[in-house]
C-alpha cells in the first residue's frame, strides 16, 4: 500500500512531528496556500481523556506496545529525557511558559540570530498563544506559591527582582478562540503536565493546528510512525517518507505507506529528529550528504527539576494553580541562570510525598495519632476526641504542603552527543563541563530557600550516587 486512508499521493509540504515546530511550520505554509501533510507519532488527545488518577497516570505513558499515552520518559546514562507524543506534541505538557530567548544566549548562536530580528516573530507566537503574565481568574487571587516565591526571591542577596512570566494560559470567561475551539477559564487544577481537561492551556492542538486543520486545510494523521526519509529520484523533486499506521496500541499487525513531500520538514523534537536523521545517514543510507555536526551539542536546557525549599513556614499547596507562574533571574557573570516556581499535578505530589523524608515533628505526631486511634478502637482510654481535627494537623503537617518546587534552567555547556547503538537512539552527555553552572544555580536556589524560611533540598535524582538530571 502506497498512501494511508484518504491521505494523498503527494503534497508541497509533509511536516514530521506536531509540536512547536511542526505545528506553527503546518500552519504557516498552509496559510500560503500549500498544501501540507502533517505526520505525528501519536494519537489525539481530547480532553476527556487527559489522566486525573495516579492509577490513570500510568496510561499517560507511551509504550511502542501498549499504551498510546503522550509522555515518552527515556533514560539515559547521566540524563533522562520526557518528551511529548500525539496530536500537540510537548505543548500538551509543558508548563505553559513562553520567553524570548536572553542576548546573552543569542550571542553564541549564528548570525543574524539576535532579538532584533526574532522580537517579532516571538510577539507573533506570543499573540496566537495567548501568551501574559497570570491574571487570576474571577474569585481567585495569585496561587499561594506564587506568592511565597516572590516573597523570598525578593529577600534573597544576589537575585533579580521576581517577574511573573509569560504563560499561555486562558484565565477569563468561557469562550470560543481565534482557532474555534471552546475554552474554558484556568481552574486551578495544577494539571497542565498531564493535559488540561478544560482546554484553559492554550495548546497547539487547540490552536494553531485546529486553524490550520479547519480552515486553511491542512491534514493531520495521528499515529503515523515515520522510518525513513529517502530521495524521490524518481519524480525529480523531493523525498519520499516512509511510515508506519500504528493500531492503536493493542499489539495488531501495523501498515506500511509513503508519501511524497516537495518538500519536507523534520519537527520530531530533539530526540526524534536526531533518531530519524541519523538513520537516514548511518542505517538507511538515504541521507548521506547529511551534516557531520548532526547529533552533536546536544543541551538539556541546563534543566534542574524536582529541587525545592522545604519546610516553607507557610501553606504552599503547591499543586494548586499554573504548573509555573513566575521567574527570578540569577545570572552569574559566568553564566544566565533563571529560576522559576514549579507546581505538579497531584499524582505527583504523592510521588514527592513518598520521596521526602517525614520530619521528626511529624513522624511523632503520626505516630500519637495511630495510638490514640487504636486505644478508642479497643475501647481503652479516656473520652474521645474528633479524629479530623488530628487527622486535619497531621496531613497540613505534610512535606508537600510545605514544600515550593525550583525550576532551574541555566546556560550548560551544550556539549552532549547523539548515537545510534544498536539502532536506538542514545546521548553521551556529562555535567562535567556544566557543572560552575550547576553549583551556581543551586547556590542561588539556596539562597531562595532561606530567604523564605526554608531549607533548601536537591533533585533526588541528583543526589549521590544517580547525579542525574531530567529535561
Amino acid at each position: 500500500m502506497s498512501t494511508s486512508m484518504a491521505m494523498k499521493e503527494s503534497y508541497d509540504v509533509v511536516v514530521i512531528g506536531s509540536g512547536f515546530g511542526g505545528a506553527i511550520t503546518a500552519f504557516r505554509n498552509a496559510e500560503a496556500g500549500k498544501t501540507v501533510a502533517v505526520l505525528e507519532q501519536g494519537r489525539r488527545w481530547p480532553k476527556e481523556a487527559f489522566p486525573r488518577t495516579v492509577g490513570q497516570t500510568a496510561g499517560a505513558f507511551w509504550r511502542q506496545q501498549g499504551p498510546r499515552g503522550f509522555l515518552e520518559y527515556r533514560s539515559f546514562k547521566n540524563i533522562d529525557v520526557i518528551q511529548g507524543v500525539g496530536v500537540g506534541g510537548g505543548s500538551l505538557h509543558y508548563f505553559n511558559v513562553n520567553l524570548p530567548a536572553p542576548e546573552r544566549v543569542l550571542e553564541r548562536w549564528p548570525k543574524p540570530l539576535d532579538r532584533r530580528t526574532l522580537d517579532p516573530y516571538y510577539d507573533r507566537a506570543r499573540e496566537k498563544l495567548g501568551s501574559r503574565a497570570l491574571s487570576p481568574p474571577d474569585g481567585r487571587v495569585l496561587p499561594p506559591r506564587t506568592l511565597a516565591f516572590q516573597a523570598a526571591a525578593a529577600k534573597a542577596p544576589g537575585v533579580g527582582a521576581p517577574t511573573l512570566t509569560d504563560i499561555a494560559v486562558h484565565t477569563g470567561a468561557d469562550r470560543v478562540n481565534w482557532a474555534g475551539v471552546p475554552q474554558a477559564g484556568c481552574v486551578y487544577c495544577g494539571n497542565c503536565m498531564l493535559g488540561c481537561h478544560v482546554q484553559a492551556k492554550n495548546s497547539l492542538d487547540i490552536t494553531y493546528l485546529a486553524d490550520a486543520e479547519r480552515r486553511l486545510g491542512a491534514e493531520i494523521y495521528p499515529l503515523h510512525q515515520v522510518k525513513v526519509i529517502r530521495p524521490a529520484t524518481d519524480r525529480g523533486e523531493g523525498y519520499w517518507v516512509d511510515f508506519r499506521v500504528l493500531e492503536g496500541g493493542d499489539g495488531d499487525p501495523a501498515t506500511e505507506g509513503h508519501v511524497h513531500g516537495k518538500k519536507v520538514v523534520v519537527a520530531a523534537g530533539t530526540l526524534g529528529s536526531n533518531e530519524l536523521l541519523l538513520r537516514c545517514r548511518d542505517q538507511a543510507g538515504t541521507l548521506p550528504r547529511l551534516s557531520h555536526a548532526l547529533g552533536k551539542r546536544f543541551s538539556g536546557n541546563g534543566d534542574m527539576l524536582f529541587a525545592g525549599a522545604l519546610d516553607m513556614p507557610g501553606a504552599i499547596d503547591p499543586a494548586q494553580g499554573p504548573s509555573i507562574t513566575a521567574i527570578a533571574d540569577c545570572s552569574t557573570r559566568e553564566n544566565t541562570i533563571h529560576i522559576e516556581d514549579l507546581g505538579y499535578a497531584d499524582p505527583m505530589m504523592w510521588l514527592l510525598e513518598g520521596v521526602l523524608p517525614p520530619t521528626t515533628g511529624r513522624l511523632r505526631n503520626a505516630l500519637k495519632l495511630a495510638g490514640r486511634y487504636l486505644a478508642r478502637s479497643l475501647g481503652l482510654g479516656g473520652r474521645s476526641s474528633p479524629v479530623t481535627d488530628q487527622l486535619g494537623s497531621l496531613l497540613g503537617q505534610g512535606r508537600t504542603n510545605h514544600f515550593l518546587p525550583f525550576l532551574g534552567m541555566g546556560s550548560d555547556a551544550a556539549d552532549g552527543r547523539f548515537r545510534l547503538r544498536g539502532g536506538e537512539l542514545d546521548v553521551d552527555w556529562s555535567h562535567r563541563g556544566s557543572r560552575l553552572m550547576f553549583r551556581q544555580m543551586e547556590d542561588a536556589m539556596r539562597r531562595i530557600s532561606q530567604a523564605g524560611g526554608g531549607r533548601y533540598t536537591p533533585s533526588f535524582l541528583w543526589r549521590w550516587p544517580l547525579r542525574k538530571l531530567l529535561t
